[in-house]
């Protein structure tokens, strides 16, 4: 009886598994990159091969439903393998931050030039701030203008943000670059305004 109550749990599982939808996927997939990533040490020359690593894992685990909705040998398909490493790299975003602010921090030094180059300057009033998974906050501007900020990454006057030293109506000169983030609930790259600095008046 055992053994026939144990292969029904295994069928039952294996059935399950096989009916995930694709967003479904993405996140268990995306869980599976998360919990392998966190065990292991990322550095700089090792980061794309780890990372590499922990999706084929998962691609594995879930080689049913990723066929179902990628196809077959979605490894060695160039285009289907980057469609799914974007839907799984937007959503490790959410669910493994320390990955993803690893990921940014690669990205901008790898363009370290680029963006001191393209670094914008606006002042205002701050209106709003918000604190959840990332800290936002919006700048108001004399003209009526509104710009929404994000902070993902530490700089000296970072305590302004994380301290909550700022309040609504403090006027700020906010010096900051922009950066096309996924967002996972429109479906789309968007272009975020990245503080890299904030001066109170």
């Amino acid at each position: 009886m055992k053994k026939v109550l144990l292969l029904f749990i295994l069928v039952g599982n294996v059935a399950f598994a096989q009916k995930l939808t694709k967003d479904q996927l993405s996140d268990k997939l995306a869980e599976k990159a998360c919990e392998c990533t966190e065990k292991q040490e990322l550095t700089k020359e090792n980061f794309e091969l780890t990372i590499g690593i922990c999706l084929i894992e998962g691609i594995n685990a879930y080689e049913k439903d990723v066929e179902k909705h990628y196809g077959k040998n979605v490894i060695s398909n160039d285009k289907k393998m980057e469609e799914l490493a974007t839907n799984i790299g937007a959503r490790m975003g959410l669910k493994c931050p320390a990955v993803f602010k690893f990921m940014l921090d690669e990205e901008s030094g790898d363009n370290e030039e680029v963006v001191d180059a393209e670094e914008l300057t606006i002042s205002g009033k701050i209106s709003e701030i918000k604190s959840e998974q990332f800290i936002t906050f919006i700048v108001k501007e004399d003209s009526g203008k509104t710009n929404q900020f994000i902070l993902l990454s530490s700089f000296d006057n970072a305590f302004l943000l994380t301290d909550k030293v700022l309040k609504a109506s403090d006027a700020v000169d906010v010096i900051y670059y922009e950066m096309e983030l996924f967002d996972a609930k429109l479906g789309k790259f968007v272009s975020y305004k990245i503080v890299t600095d904030i001066i109170k008046k």
